[in-house]
Order: structure tokens, then C-alpha cells, then sequence
């Protein structure tokens, strides 16, 4: 029917994309036989710029990797670069209230109990790393108290959801089930291995300064948080 466009057909069934289409014709469709195919509604998200950004979703059995390598520059890093807020100001606005800062400066997804998501910069001093494991990690003193207040995953093993988490225009009913979206998180850890950490020095961390643009989550608990980095700068002591 018009307005809408069979994106393919597997075992019979179909992908059916439904835009700004009157309920009418959805009637009409199912009654016209469509009743096998699957339908899919697609629409924008705001950027927070004002700028209209097209929800992500993907055909059954679809190819992760090959999904995060076609939005990684058009959509996750702009967003993450144009919504971070300052590690500081963010760690004293969770400190006061989470939920506060949560409205302020964060993302969670629209589930009941879903946590905090938050974009963040990251300016500080390497206080500590280990490198002896897959799962290397750096303590970073952001406020010049001699204190860790986020430790940063350097991988290759990168832990957490939160690259996938802090994405408004990312969504769980976009995926065909709880694998694939899983599947999602970690092609996004990948891709930010290889792109932003892969090729850091490993070697006298200790003392050096950073400069981060990552995002992490917010689980009830306390600093240091756990940064998953995309954008990663070591300068000198």
C-alpha cells in the first residue's frame, strides 16, 4: 500500500517500514494480507542541537559491526562530543543527587529502572594503571586531590553498555531481541578499542595527563566511575 516499502523478505515473511502513515492504512494493510510481515516504525530523535537524527534499527541476523562502522562518525561520536559534560562539574552534580544530574546532563532509556547514562570529558592525571591484563585500566585524579575519580578502560577487553546506553537514538524494540542489542554493545566497545586506545603507550602511564571524551554509567554507586573512552589524549607529567 502507499506509504510503504517492503524492505525484504525472509522465509516468506517481510520487513515492512512505517512512517508517518495513517492508522487507516495500517487497518487496511493488515487486512490486505500483510498480516505475516513484520512493521517497523522509524523516526528522528532530536541531537539536542536541533538537528533530527534517524533512530538505528536493524534486519534480523544483521551485521553488527558493519551497523556500528556506518554511524560511528555520523552519529555516536558527534553526539557524544556535542553532549559531554566536565567529569568535574559532573562528579559534584551525582555526588548531590543523581536524578538531578541525571535530568541535567544524562541519558537512561525510557525502561522502568534504567540508570543514569553520562557524557563526559575527562581532563586529569594518570594516578595509577594496569597493563599486565586484557582489561587494562588507568585511575585518573580529575580534581587535584590526589584521589581517583574515574578509573579508564584502555581493553582490548571493554566492559559495560554505556557507549550503547548514553545513545538516544538507539533502541531496544529497533533490534530483533536482547542477543542481537547485546551484540550491539559489544561492536561498539570494539570499534572504540581499535579507533581511540588501541594504539596508546602502555608503558610510565603514571603521572602523565589526559584528555578523555567517554561515557560512562551510573549504578548507585560511587567514584571512581568506569569511563569506556572514544577520543583519548596522553600528554607528558
Amino acid at each position: 500500500p502507499a506509504g510503504y516499502r517492503r524492505k525484504g523478505s525472509v522465509q516468506g515473511g517481510c520487513t515492512v517500514d512505517r512512517g508517518a502513515v495513517p492508522s487507516l492504512l495500517l487497518v487496511f494493510a493488515v487486512a490486505a494480507g500483510l498480516g505475516g510481515c513484520k512493521l517497523e516504525k522509524h523516526v528522528a530523535t532530536n541531537d539536542g542541537d536541533g538537528q533530527a537524527q534517524q533512530v538505528v534499527s536493524s534486519d534480523p541476523g544483521g551485521d553488527m559491526d558493519a551497523l556500528v562502522a556506518d554511524i560511528w562518525s555520523k552519529q555516536v561520536l558527534p553526539h557524544l562530543q556535542q553532549t559531554a559534560t566536565d567529569m568535574a562539574v559532573l562528579g559534584d552534580a551525582i555526588a548531590g543527587d543523581v536524578d538531578v544530574a541525571g535530568e541535567a546532563h544524562g541519558y537512561r532509556p525510557s525502561s522502568e529502572g534504567s540508570p543514569w547514562n553520562f557524557a563526559a570529558r575527562v581532563q586529569g592525571t594518570i594516578l595509577a594503571a594496569r597493563t599486565d591484563t586484557r582489561a587494562a585500566t588507568a585511575e585518573v585524579d580529575v580534581t587535584a586531590d590526589g584521589k581517583a575519580d574515574v578509573i579508564l578502560q584502555l581493553g582490548p577487553v571493554i566492559r559495560g553498555t554505556a557507549l550503547r546506553d548514553i545513545l538516544p537514538f538507539v533502541d531496544f524494540s529497533s533490534f530483533t531481541d536482547q542477543i542481537e542489542f547485546a551484540q550491539l554493545s559489544r561492536s561498539l566497545n570494539t570499534r572504540a578499542y581499535e579507533s581511540a586506545l588501541k594504539d596508546l603507550p602502555r608503558d610510565d602511564l603514571v603521572g602523565k595527563t589526559v584528555d578523555v571524551l567517554g561515557a560512562f554509567t551510573v549504578r548507585g554507586d560511587g567514584p571512581p566511575y568506569l569511563i569506556t573512552p572514544v577520543e583519548t589524549k596522553i600528554g607528558g607529567s
